[in-house]
């Protein structure tokens, strides 16, 4: 996207979709994405990390640099969909060029094509940007004060389904290690540090089963935004299930919040991707939802539920769901 286009109504109107890995990020960054007007960005914040500390004009040239980012990662998270801002043979020649790029990856190696940019091709400017980012909770604070015409999505999942999720990708070694040293996908020093504000040294957390562990990362990284204490009126908490009980009349609630019309094309797709039959991939946004909001229940060992439980209900917050 030309530097033009980066305007400050696209950096003041942000969209964000915030979330843990495995919460369903995606699929509602998707159906944020569906909407004709949006420029979409797919976790930026993997090539161009947010700094430890913030200020506010700081802020805004972290969310300009985001929406600038072009790289196949950020700019080429399929299905695309058709845009106001861009032309039927543009997208066309979009996803072709998203292909060749992809198929380049495999053969050349991701390196190789790592400075590689995926034009936006558009005609006019988006209406609004969305940005995803797993990495992101302790910015969302920030962001809601700082940004009161964005608006924030934080999706939360069951922490039994996120736990369930992340050990078994870990387990099909879909993830890198996030700190040397380690054997789990997350920031283990982050996880250790919430566990000790409860009263578990070090030496306690290590001798804790996974699940357990991975628990505490899960209330690590949802804590910086469900214990705010001021209200965020620019924020709004997704709990996963509701979303994949009620698709519809939750996207629509959803699309209302962000300030987007509802349109066909994000009926159609949210109607596709919650009604997939057969295998789902990992990553993928088309499953059968109501399926995989609930398939921890029958995949992960009592034991390892009630590692999960014992370490939420400390933290206070499974308040969103029933069985806490």
């Amino acid at each position: 996207m030309p530097p033009g286009f980066v305007t400050d109504s696209l950096v003041e109107t942000v969209i964000l979709v915030l979330g843990a890995p495995r919460s369903g990020t995606t699929w509602l960054a998707k159906i944020l994405d569906s909407h004709p007007d949006v420029l979409y960005r797919h976790e930026p914040d993997e090539v161009i990390p947010a700094p430890a500390e913030l200020e506010d004009a700081a802020l805004r040239r972290l969310i300009a640099a985001w929406i600038a980012e072009r790289g196949l990662r950020s700019a080429g998270k399929r299905p695309f969909f058709p845009k106001s801002w861009q032309s039927a043979p543009a997208r066309l020649l979009r996803t072709g060029l998203a292909h060749a790029v992809t198929a380049g990856e495999r053969v050349l190696g991701a390196s190789r094509l790592a400075a590689a940019a995926l034009p936006d091709l558009a005609r006019d400017r988006p209406a609004r940007a969305v940005i995803k980012s797993v990495r992101w909770s302790e910015g969302a604070p920030l962001l809601t004060r700082s940004l009161p015409a964005s608006r924030t999505f934080f999706i939360l999942r069951h922490p039994c389904g996120q736990v369930a999720s992340v050990m078994r990708g870990t387990g099909q070694r879909r993830f890198e290690l996030r700190e040397a040293g380690t054997d789990m996908p997350f920031h283990e020093g982050r996880a250790i540090a919430q566990a000790a504000a409860f009263g578990l040294d070090a030496t306690e957390f290590q001798a804790l089963p996974d699940a357990a562990k991975y628990a505490w990362d899960w209330v690590a990284f949802n804590a910086p935004v469900l214990d705010a204490p001021a209200e965020q009126p620019n924020l709004r908490v997704v709990v996963y299930e509701d979303l994949c009980a009620r698709p519809i009349p939750m996207a629509r609630e959803i699309m209302a919040f962000a300030g987007l019309s509802w349109t066909s094309q994000t009926e159609r797709f949210v109607s596709r991707s919650t009604t997939h039959e057969g295998r789902a991939g990992y990553y993928g946004v088309f499953r059968n939802a109501l399926a995989a909001a609930e398939s921890w229940r029958g995949s992960m060992t009592q034991a390892d539920q009630a590692a999960v439980r014992s370490v939420v209900q400390r933290s206070g917050l499974g308040r969103f769901w029933p069985d806490f």
